[in-house]
């Protein structure tokens, strides 16, 4: 069936400050017919926060709790083309193809979408074709596309990405953490230690593989020598065996304001293709150490044995950047979690992580646009990789486009 209005626009990520390309097919007889006067193409983006406060109230039944929502809108784009009006169209065309290219300002933040917990922030984009008619009681014909946005990488986090997909072979950066345990709630106590590598940099581009090297290990309490192997079962405290039994989160954490209220904000997310994914351990490389006795020079007959293991693999933060506003802001944490046999004996290691586009912001197309003709992308590296973003920021419920029409 024909429609009256059609958009034509390549269905990829957007960086800040690139200049969009389409084109809209505007069905001319069924315009006119339609009492169509003219067509618009409208870019829209805004923050939206939502937070849900409680008030107790004194009513005629006694005291209660109300629950009420506070919303608030900050606009961020607003760009407003006009390609076609009934005034001045040609009469004796079937279609029309009314090319269009607007560019987005610099400075945008990333496309984000997080509700929990009666907070809700929503920082999305669209592009409308908006087919405007005239009266109260006609409604305006509308085709909407929402799309995502990141900002621009700096120089630094190009180059880092870059530096990440050849290889990497700059400095790294160690990150420690060590705990006393014991396995009941008396006896003397056993170590364990992991070590994490990743590579020594300020800021993580978004669903590029980061390498690291994971090396846990133990030293029981002391023991007799003959015990690692006679024990019916493993020595306390003993190494993972595999990375299914690493625990590896990324938590995102900030704040939502609105009309002058701030709450917290917290959502975890399981990281997938390595430590902790059990579909994916073929894909961390696995080194167990060679135990090693340590006598005890207190205890005659009796030492310590050190074992380890080592889990070298790759993971991906395929999220929205980092970024702050005026009335949200949100940034990340790493959570590994390793959990030994008895209570509370959990080795957490946990560090803030910045996330960056890696993506640079594309030179201005060279040619028109031609729905006809395949795009390419005007960089080599391609456009933003796709980032996780709920079903809810696409079916865009929580989103206020604020068209005007």
């Amino acid at each position: 069936m024909a429609e009256t209005l059609t958009l034509h626009l390549p269905n990829v990520g957007r960086v800040a400050g690139e200049i969009i390309q389409g084109s809209v097919n505007v069905n001319v007889p069924m315009a006119l017919q339609d009492n169509i006067e003219n067509v618009r193409v409208m870019v829209r983006g805004a923050v939206v926060t939502k937070l849900t406060e409680t008030r107790h109230v004194n009513g005629p039944n006694g005291p209660r709790t109300e629950s009420y929502q506070k919303t608030q809108t900050v606009h961020l784009v607003r760009i407003d083309t006009q390609i076609w009006d009934n005034f001045n169209s040609q009469q004796n065309v079937q279609i029309l193809t009314c090319p269009f290219s607007i560019q987005l300002p610099a400075g945008l933040p990333p496309s984000f979408h997080s509700s929990s917990g009666g907070r809700t922030v929503a920082v999305s984009y669209s592009i409308s074709v908006v087919g405007s008619r005239h009266g109260m009681f006609h409604a305006n014909r509308r085709v909407r596309r929402i799309f995502s946005v990141v900002p621009a990488a700096t120089a630094y986090e190009l180059n880092a990405r870059e530096a990440l997909r050849q290889g990497w072979n700059g400095p790294w950066k160690p990150i420690v953490n060590n705990r006393k345990m014991r396995r009941g709630i008396f006896g003397d106590y056993a170590d364990a230690k992991v070590e994490l590598m990743l590579p020594d940099l300020q800021s993580f581009p978004t669903s590029t593989g980061i390498p690291f090297s994971c090396h846990f290990t133990t030293r029981t309490k002391p023991v007799h020598h003959d015990d690692l192997h006679d024990k019916g079962e493993k020595l306390f405290p003993a190494p993972p065996d595999s990375p299914a039994e690493v625990e590896l989160e990324l938590k995102l954490l900030g704040h939502v304001r609105a009309h002058g209220s701030q709450q917290e904000m917290s959502v975890k997310y399981e990281l997938k293709g390595s430590l902790g994914d059990k579909a994916s351990i073929n894909n961390v490389r696995v080194t167990t150490d060679e135990p090693v006795w340590n006598p005890v020079s207190d205890h005659k007959d009796k030492g310590t044995w050190t074992r380890g293991v080592r889990f070298e693999g790759m993971m991906w933060l395929p999220f929205s950047p980092t970024f702050s506003t005026a009335t949200a802001e949100w940034h990340y944490q790493i959570k590994f979690d390793m959990d030994y046999p008895g209570i509370g004996n959990h080795l957490v290691l946990e560090f803030p992580v910045h996330i960056n586009s890696g993506c640079a912001c594309p030179p201005p197309p060279s040619a028109p646009y031609n729905a006809n003709v395949p795009y390419v992308y005007p960089l080599p590296s391609g456009p933003p990789p796709i980032q996780y973003l709920p079903a809810a920021y696409w079916n865009g419920n929580d989103h206020d486009w604020f068209e005007g029409a």
